[in-house]
């Protein structure tokens, strides 16, 4: 029996609540534009600046989906510890900020609303849609997506060097094993 660890409602929305409070980094910025249907599907995490609930997951991935209401779904998943680890996953939903579709709110409990900075900020994208780089307003957080299990060690090198040039802290990044 598959066991799937959820987490508690109050602890996501307290996140977000403080997530809310942290002053943006004014040389932060996005990319002018994202495609939501080029960027739905699914995204492998490559590295990113590990949160508490995301310490210790493998094979951690992010799928996005175009929900009936026009907002996006969100489903994130990974194991702890190893492949055949206990299974961690929760859903949620991604608002637009603005017509530019690069600064989102994302919220796991209910649908957030399309006001403020945005949680999500695209900071660098592929213009292929085959890989993004993903911070907030202060630059605290990080993510890097592929749409692969891996990525070329030069490109991640030049995408992490822009990320820093744009304000995000990349010091606390660390590789996701993906299996």
């Amino acid at each position: 029996m598959q066991r799937t660890r959820r987490f508690a409602l109050p602890v996501v929305l307290a996140i977000a609540a403080l997530a809310g409070c942290v002053p943006a980094n004014p040389s932060v910025t996005t990319v002018p534009s994202v495609d939501i249907a080029r960027y739905t599907g699914l995204w492998y995490e490559v590295s990113s600046v590990k949160q508490f609930f995301s310490v210790g997951l493998v094979n951690t991935t992010a799928t996005y989906t175009v929900r009936p209401d026009g907002n996006v779904g969100v489903l994130n998943r990974g194991r702890y510890f190893g492949p055949q680890g206990l299974e961690s996953s929760i859903q949620g939903a991604a608002v637009p900020v603005d017509s530019t579709n690069s600064r989102l709110n994302v919220g796991f409990g209910a649908t957030p609303t399309n006001q403020g900075m945005g949680n999500y900020w695209i900071i660098d994208l592929d213009p292929d849609y085959q890989w993004a780089a993903v911070s907030d307003p202060s630059g605290t957080s990080f993510f890097l997506l592929s749409r692969t299990k891996s990525m070329d060690p030069v490109l991640k090198a030049a995408i992490l060097a822009r990320a820093e040039a744009k304000g995000v802290n990349i010091a606390g990044t660390t590789d996701t094993p993906q299996f």
